[in-house]
């Protein structure tokens, strides 16, 4: 192959075809729900509290450092919840839509309201289910002022001229939900390994969909208030497989202004 000048080196450019293909490892169902909505979820809760029963013989979390902590059961025989159940059945369906899977029997097998308070935390965990493909949820329903006050995520902590601490020595994740579904190491961004894990903040209303596989876990916080949560855990069952397909996104191609293929001055 020779190029001899510009021209030749612009019409290689042109006739070269490059893409940037990124595997897929995770997807993540975000939903933002109506104030109203969550309103009328801590309504209720707040009205069956005293005789709901206790969850926490089902789960790790170390709920338990007021004698407000609690992870109660959301009893399916309420208007409120059974109405919660089949919108929450929904959200899992558009997700399986989106994996390609347009039939599937989905049920919302067990639903509890997590009660946080300072110095609760959720050990890393996943969440099981009886059948072979299950899907977990979490909603925000209550976030203490010191957490909503916080930077989002990496690129709030740069414009506030924060350094993102992800040990949490700074306080700049209490009560953040963590996400791993891999293993990163210190120096893994500049070997070009894709980050598998990640730091959620809390928002009111924010809802997460995601295979139950995925690990997770909270962070504690100090101060006063209480972080609410609901979880869900949805069993599956289809006869379909999902269609996990590449993202295949078309790389720039070289301009006059700069010939990246031959590095020639144009």
């Amino acid at each position: 192959m020779t190029i001899e000048n510009q021209s030749d080196a612009m019409k290689l450019a042109n006739d070269i075809q490059m893409a940037m293909i990124t595997k897929p490892a995770l997807t993540m169902l975000e939903v933002f729900l109506p104030s109203y909505v969550t309103d009328e979820i801590n309504t209720h809760i707040d009205s069956v509290r005293d005789d709901a029963k206790s969850f926490s013989h089902e789960l790790v979390g170390q709920i338990k450092s007021n004698e407000k902590s609690a992870q109660l059961d959301m009893d399916f025989k309420h208007k409120p919840v059974l109405g919660l159940k089949k919108l929450l059945e929904g959200f899992a369906l558009s997700y399986l839509n989106y994996q390609g899977i347009v039939e599937a029997k989905i049920d919302c097998c067990s639903m509890w309201s997590v009660h946080s308070y300072e110095g609760d935390y959720n050990p890393l965990h996943d969440h099981g289910v009886r059948t072979d493909m299950g899907m977990s949820c979490i909603l925000y329903l209550k976030v203490p002022p010191q957490i909503e006050k916080l930077p989002g995520s990496a690129e709030d902590f740069v414009k506030g001229g924060l350094k993102l601490n992800l040990n949490g020595a700074s306080g700049s994740t209490d009560g953040f939900t963590f996400f791993s579904w891999g293993i990163n190491g210190s120096a893994d961004i500049k070997r070009l390994k894709p980050v598998q894990e990640s730091f959620v903040k809390p928002e009111v209303g924010k809802l997460l969909m995601f295979p139950n596989w995925l690990k997770h876990a909270v962070s504690p916080f100090y101060g006063e208030g209480e972080r609410r949560t609901l979880s869900a855990n949805f069993e599956i069952e289809t006869k379909q497989a999902p269609i996990l397909a590449d993202t295949k996104v078309l790389a720039q191609t070289p301009t006059k202004e700069s010939n990246e293929i031959t590095g020639a001055p144009v």
